[in-house]
Formats: C-alpha cells, structure tokens, sequence
C-alpha cells in the first residue's frame, strides 16, 4: 500500500499548489492555467478513486504485472510531474510580477506545462498503483478531455494575444520541447 499512498500524497501537493497559487493569479488578473480542462472526471479518476482505494483499503482488482522497477519510476514521475505542476502557476505569476513579459520559465519551452503534468501525474498513477481500474483511470480521463480542453484554452489565447501567440505556438511543443519532438 505504499506506492499508492505515494500518488495520492503527490496528487494532494498538486492540488494544494493549485488552491495556493488561484487567488494570486486571480488578483493578477491571469486566465487560469488549465483552467479549460473539465475538472470533474479528471479530479475523479485521479483523486477521488485513488483516495477512496487507499481510505477503505481496497486492493487491485485488475492487477497489472509489471517490472519491479515500475513503482520507483512512477515516484520519479510524479516528483517530477508536482515539479513541473508548481512551476505551471510559478511562471504565469512571475511573468506579471518580474518580466512583464509572456512566456517565460517553463513556457519558453512547452506551452501546457500544467497538461503535461498531468499526464506524467497519471502515467505515475498506473505505474504506482499497477491496477487497470484505479490506475488507469487518471489516462482514460485525459484521454478523452485533453484534445478538446487545449483546443479550447489555446482557442481562447489566439483571441486574446492573437499573432504574438501563433508565432509563440510555431516555436514551442505542447507538452514536451519542440526539439524533443523531432
């Protein structure tokens, strides 16, 4: 019951920075990062169903067999995956107070940091949890709400900043750098 418990603590420290950093962006005047993902079957699969499984103890009722260096590279992802989350809401906010200029930090590289996260988060959550039901659940949300949310939110920046934006769109990767891609 480790493991789990590990991605239900990682999952708790990206919700935690969110709830911190939403009233800062918000008194900034910031469009909220992500904010264009419907929360709800993403917050179930990966928050929800996960807690519920550690609090009542349920085990994997659709047990994966993986290598036992899964569970340890789940770790590594969500520490990485909460690292990239906080510097999603870290950067949006220095860029108003600091630079005075879009994008920074992070968005130099990858335009949806806080997306990426969450794949990482729910690539994490199968790795740690090694369970089709529970584990797979965070991939099969972002599965079917990822493509519609980004269009949406970089819809959203194209009417807000128009052509500084698609410039910015032809020099960045949506989830990992651009030179990564290739």
């Amino acid at each position: 019951m480790l493991w789990p418990t590990v991605h239900v603590c990682g999952v708790a420290v990206m919700m935690l920075t969110r709830l911190a950093y939403r009233p800062l962006l918000q008194q900034h005047g910031q469009v909220l990062v992500g904010q264009c993902i419907l929360r709800w079957p993403v917050m179930g699969c990966m928050v929800v169903l996960p807690l519920l499984a550690v609090c009542l103890g349920w085990s994997a009722s659709m047990p994966l067999v993986l290598s036992p260096f899964a569970a340890p590279t789940g770790l590594l992802l969500m520490a990485y995956a909460c690292w990239l989350f906080w510097r999603s809401q870290q950067d949006v906010l220095l860029a108003n107070e600091v630079r005075g200029t879009w994008p920074g930090g992070v968005y130099r590289h990858i335009r949806h940091p806080l997306y990426a996260a969450l794949w990482l988060a729910a690539l994490a959550q199968l790795l740690l949890w090694q369970d089709v039901l529970i584990g797979g659940g965070g991939i099969l949300a972002l599965l079917l709400l990822y493509g519609p949310s980004v269009r949406r939110e970089e819809g959203l920046m194209l009417r807000g900043r128009g052509e500084a934006y698609r410039h910015y769109m032809q020099h960045t990767g949506r989830l990992w750098p651009r030179d990564l891609a290739a």
